[in-house]
């Protein structure tokens, strides 16, 4: 054994017997590289298809290196690619004799309208939200909005601009130091004068993408700033140079895209801010408290509740 792969070998925690591929790819703590990474994306989402093929064919899907691909294998515990493709292998064959894959009874002949239709389509999509995103990749995305040094600028498109205000309102409640960028586009040129690699730029593109926000995360990039991208299944051409890419699927029967399944992995993120942060955000978020009472913010009990409660008490 060489000492890369020793190396590679010691950062494995203990394996547990029954653990699916998946199951690997998706464990925290794992330090895969960017590259790495790139491989993990392609085989979560076409899985487990994707590692079923040639290690040169899935390297050039991810758009890597052969060795990446090897690397990675021995890296989720396994030999080599043969060993990783036999495990695959076993969980397909596993997957056919199981008693779960036989079709379901037709309980009812009814057509679904179009509401329920659209809903189940919905949860489909959540339930692939959970499966193919890597963990790696919600925890690259906190390391980079926790760091006390950084100010962190969200940014979003026609729609995706919803997304990127609720990104900033949590992380504001989390944090000092965000913003969100909403104003005209000569507004967006003007703010490039000032980015640096102090600056963290969360973008959230989905299709079809926009030209003004690929070309600032663009030239935000060009300048040393980090970029997180938030994004669909086949992908904003920010990723290219992206530091993180967290990809949803977003088709269903509507005519538009869904922002339910981006959403949750905007609140997963917000949760893992959370955690990082600890106590940190909780002193924050009772300092704005404190603040917003002091201005009346928030409406308070209401006055009839009170009175009901009086009565009660004579």
């Amino acid at each position: 054994m060489s000492s890369t792969e020793a190396t590679v070998h010691r950062d494995l925690p203990a394996l547990k017997p029954g653990r699916s591929v998946r199951d690997r790819l998706l464990e925290p703590n794992r330090n895969f590289s960017n590259s790495e990474m790139k491989a993990v994306r392609v085989l979560l989402a076409n899985y487990p298809a994707a590692g079923l093929t040639t290690v040169s064919k899935l390297a050039k899907q991810a758009g890597v290196s052969d060795p990446t691909v090897l690397r990675l294998a021995q890296r989720l515990g396994f030999d080599g690619f043969a060993e990783m493709q036999e495990a695959l292998l076993a969980e397909v064959e596993a997957h056919m004799r199981s008693p779960l894959t036989l079709p379901a009874a037709q309980t009812s002949r009814r057509k679904p309208n179009a509401y329920q239709a659209f809903f189940s389509e919905t949860l489909s999509q959540c339930e692939a939200v959970v499966r193919e995103t890597a963990t790696a990749d919600y925890e690259r995305a906190v390391a980079l909005l926790t760091d006390p040094r950084s100010e962190v600028l969200c940014l979003g498109g026609r729609f995706s601009r919803f997304l990127a205000g609720i990104l900033q309102r949590c992380l504001h409640h989390l944090r000092e130091g965000t913003r969100l960028l909403d104003g005209t586009a000569a507004d967006l040129v003007d703010e490039i004068a000032s980015l640096g690699r102090r600056h963290v730029l969360v973008v959230f593109d989905y299709r079809r993408y926009q030209t003004d926000v690929v070309r600032f995360a663009s030239e935000a990039r060009a300048r040393g700033v980090h970029v997180i991208l938030f994004t669909d299944q086949w992908r904003s051409p920010v990723a290219e140079f992206a530091d993180v890419v967290i990809t949803a699927p977003t088709a269903t029967s509507s005519p538009f895209d869904t922002l339910v399944t981006p959403l949750l992995q905007v609140e997963a993120v917000a949760v893992g801010v959370a955690e990082r942060l600890g106590a940190d955000w909780r002193s924050r978020a009772a300092l704005l408290e404190e603040v917003r009472n002091d201005h009346n913010v928030t409406l308070g009990q209401p006055s009839g509740l009170t009175k009901r409660k009086r009565q009660r008490k004579g």
